[in-house]
């Protein structure tokens, strides 16, 4: 049994993996994205570096012309504030490079996969010579970033969903045509199942505790984190009914991602009963928070990247889903659903975006090929501009995430004036409300099926 179990999780990181990245328009394309990310990734790291090492080496620079990053700055926290100066004017700077690639790639594929000095170049440029620009504009910069970030929220929480789902549904598929291949094959991938259902659940259990310890001082932060509660165990138990039958895995991610969400908007509270890190001057507590969020934005950025306009899969409610939309197991349950009928029509899983079910998608990389002379591409015009504004809007996000959707001053959140750091609490509890909401819905149709 443990030599079955050893095999058959292999067996599923490996078709995690594939599922993936099996929607890779080929290596160019995949290369074209990860090159834009590193564009991305170069000029936020050199803001960081900069606001955090060299702070005043820059506002104080006056070889040129005098750089004063300090303006509308609080006076005990300019160090910070400069910081988050220098953040809001890379990311407009990667904004205003990214809407040109938005703009031009819709008529130049070789704009997409080539030019990487002009496009590292007139990044860095763009960066550095807001420098000079005012403050009180990419303050106000900030304030459009902190609004826009809701919207990359709302398309996370949906990608989570349509993740959770596509993981059930896999797992369930091959231990399906295990069963059918041998009497008991499957039992592996159950325990696998399970396993990976009670980590999650474990991870929510850890996550909701440490919030009842450290974040609960308040009545705000009482009230949610048992809204947290009360609906994560009313999803697990409702998708576990038969008359929904969705599994024990997803709602266990939801349950996860619900506590996660919890805790990333009591950051913003600006009552230190609520978090102890709203006067938490020295940045301990605010690095660290940092580095979680970072972590979970890269492993959604490279669930993006690596699926390109599959992603679009999670607006479709007739779809089987991203990953489910790729090689289904023979004989299986989604094989089927996305077969063709008999009489040639499509069948009822054709709403996913794969090779084989859009020819439109074939046709136009291969007259794309043709006109750039090559064999492969970077993908087709609404293939690149989908991810250029797709990246505006995780730019715009990232803004608020590397700045911890503080104050354009530095003040910390429990410092000064209240009003920018609820804003920023409610926003982000808004979201994750929204994104109860959204799997009560997908609940609800699953029962609404079944009854049918």
């Amino acid at each position: 049994m443990g030599a079955c179990l050893a095999v058959a999780l292999c067996e599923c990181t490996s078709c995690v993996a594939c599922c993936a990245c099996s929607s890779f328009s080929g290596v160019l394309a995949l290369a074209s994205r990860f090159g834009h990310i590193l564009v991305i990734a170069t000029i936020f790291t050199l803001a960081g570096i900069l606001g955090i090492q060299y702070p005043n080496n820059v506002s104080n620079y006056k070889d040129y012309t005098e750089v004063d990053l300090k303006s509308g700055c609080d006076a005990d926290y300019q160090d910070t504030c400069i910081y988050r100066q220098l953040m809001y004017r890379a990311s407009f700077a990667l904004f205003i490079m990214f809407a040109i690639l938005a703009v031009g790639t819709l008529y130049s594929e070789k704009l997409n996969r080539s030019m990487w000095p002009f496009k590292f170049g007139i990044s860095c440029a763009l960066f550095v010579g807001f420098w000079w620009g005012k403050n009180e504009f990419f303050s106000g910069w900030a304030e459009f970033a902190r609004a826009v970030s809701f919207i990359w929220l709302m398309f996370q929480s949906l990608l989570l969903i349509d993740f959770g789902h596509d993981c059930h549904d896999a797992i369930m598929a091959k231990v399906e045509e295990r069963e059918k291949e041998e009497e008991g094959g499957g039992r592996p991938w159950l325990v696998i199942y399970v396993v990976l259902s009670l980590g999650f659940l474990s991870l929510s259990g850890t996550g909701l505790a440490y919030l009842f310890m450290n974040y609960s001082g308040c009545g705000l932060g009482m009230f949610l984190i048992m809204v947290t509660l009360i609906f994560g165990v009313l999803t697990t138990v409702l998708s576990l009914l038969d008359v929904v039958n969705k599994g024990f895995l997803t709602p266990c991610i939801m349950f996860a991602y619900s506590v996660f969400m919890c805790w990333y908007a009591l950051l913003s509270s600006p009552k230190e009963s609520c978090n102890p890190t709203a006067m938490d001057s020295d940045g301990s507590q605010w690095r660290f928070s940092i580095g979680v969020l970072i972590a979970v934005s890269s492993v959604i950025l490279l669930y993006i990247v690596g699926n390109g306009t599959v992603i679009l899969n999670i607006f479709n409610p007739e779809g089987q889903g991203v990953m489910s939309s790729y090689n289904a197991p023979a004989g299986s349950s989604l094989t089927k659903s996305l077969a063709p009928k008999e009489d040639g029509s499509p069948g009822e899983g054709t709403g996913l975006k794969t090779e084989t079910q859009s020819p439109d998608i074939e046709r136009n990389r291969t007259a794309s090929a043709e006109s750039t002379g090559t064999t492969e591409t970077s993908g087709t015009p609404h293939e690149r501009v989908f991810f250029h504004i797709l990246m505006i809007f995780f730019i715009i996000y990232a803004t608020m995430m590397l700045t911890n959707w503080g104050k354009t001053n530095g003040n910390v959140p429990g410092a000064g004036s209240h009003t920018v750091s609820d804003e920023s609490m409610w926003f982000k509890v808004i979201s994750q409300w929204a994104f109860i909401g959204m799997y009560l819905r997908v609940l609800q149709v699953a029962y609404q099926d079944n009854q049918g």
